[in-house]
């Protein structure tokens, strides 16, 4: 089977869950030390329209940018390669593989099943019992998607998706058939 490259103008949900059990993110800094390299080594090439970082796994949702060139794949190698060193660094741990995947993408074509997508990222800490609360939780995108600071959420991508204010809160909110999303995701 052909590797999926990443390629310009494309949608894809990326997800990774951590390998043999052991937690992804253990402490609130190793959460925040994620969110640094991936806006320093994935934003430059893509657009972010969802994202979810839980203690055993993640889903990023991104739009490769047109402009995008070179290896595209690159940039997410050198986010988990050193997140995956800092982690063990930071947490006393030599040469332990952290995620399970290298690279784990499904590219999603059908505009139904991006805003499903999106939604269901965003509802993700919820779905797993994380919280009641999404707007409380702070390793997602939901936050920055329904407040006025997006921080590095493509909101304009998502207002031209779900519309604006209320009907962005309310279509972002919107029961998640997760029987339709059952390819795209690795739950």
């Amino acid at each position: 089977m052909k590797t999926l490259l990443l390629e310009p103008g494309r949608y894809y949900h990326i997800f990774n869950c951590a390998k043999n059990g052991t937690p992804l993110f253990s402490h609130e800094e190793d959460f925040m030390f994620f969110l640094k390299l991936y806006q320093s080594h994935v934003t430059p090439v893509a657009d972010t329209l969802a994202y979810c970082l839980l203690r055993d796994h993640l889903h990023l949702l991104v739009k490769i940018r047109e402009d995008a060139v070179g290896s595209l794949y690159k940039p997410f190698a050198i986010l988990f390669n050193s997140y995956a060193k800092g982690y063990n660094k930071i947490n006393d741990r030599e040469g332990i593989e952290v995620f399970r995947y290298k690279l784990k993408r499904i590219e999603i074509r059908q505009r139904n099943c991006l805003a499903d997508m999106i939604r269901y990222i965003n509802q993700n800490a919820r779905i797993h019992g994380v919280t009641d609360k999404l707007v409380q939780y702070s390793f997602s995108s939901y936050h920055a998607t329904i407040n006025g600071n997006p921080g590095f959420v493509a909101k304009k991508e998502l207002v031209r998706l779900f519309g604006e204010g209320d009907a962005l809160i309310r279509n972002i909110n919107a029961p998640v058939d997760e029987r339709n999303l059952k390819f795209y995701t690795m739950e």
